[in-house]
């Protein structure tokens, strides 16, 4: 005689997965912005909607970043816009060595009317298993310049969406 035994979880009183291998993902929160937003400044600021909260499921998970920005683009040429990636108040995802900017992510305008679908990713071990805040920044290289997401920069043509996307991953 076979006995096949088929779940699709099992779980603590409290909702928590009791099974994972190693890779499984355990779950996944996104932020969505489907609106037009602009800086111009060089001092980092919260890009809107480009922020979710994650409460891991167990100190050995891992947090896998991603980050799709459907249209950056600037008003002008010559100019770049920096980005920071941040787990609560601590930066991650970041370069170094740099000599001005060690940073996520950066894009550079080349041409007028141009502007460019981004993407980027990173993997996280927060060791935690309190709520994380994830968030992104931007500021420009410099004054004088305005950068635009889900638009291009020198006029309104097109719409586009970016997404923030948080996977929990078993570690």
């Amino acid at each position: 005689m076979t006995s096949i035994l088929k779940v699709d979880s099992i779980q603590t009183a409290a909702g928590k997965p009791i099974l994972n291998s190693t890779g499984s993902i355990l779950q996944i929160k996104s932020a969505v912005s489907t609106a037009a937003s602009s800086i111009s400044g060089t001092s980092f600021v919260d890009i809107p909607s480009m922020t979710a909260t994650i409460t891991p499921s167990a100190s050995s998970s891992k947090i896998l970043i991603q980050v799709s920005f459907g249209a950056l683009g600037c008003e002008s040429t010559g100019h770049g816009c920096l980005m920071k990636l941040f787990r609560d108040s601590t930066q991650i995802g970041n370069g170094t060595g740099a000599d001005s900017h060690n940073v996520f992510l950066n894009i550079y305008q080349g041409a007028t009317n141009i502007f460019d679908s981004v993407q980027h990713m990173f993997v996280d071990s927060p060791s935690s298993t309190s709520a994380l805040v994830y968030k992104m920044q931007w500021a420009t290289t410099g004054t004088g310049q305005t950068w635009y997401m889900n638009r291009r920069g020198i006029d309104n043509y097109a719409r586009m969406s970016s997404t923030f996307l948080l996977t929990e991953i078993a570690g």
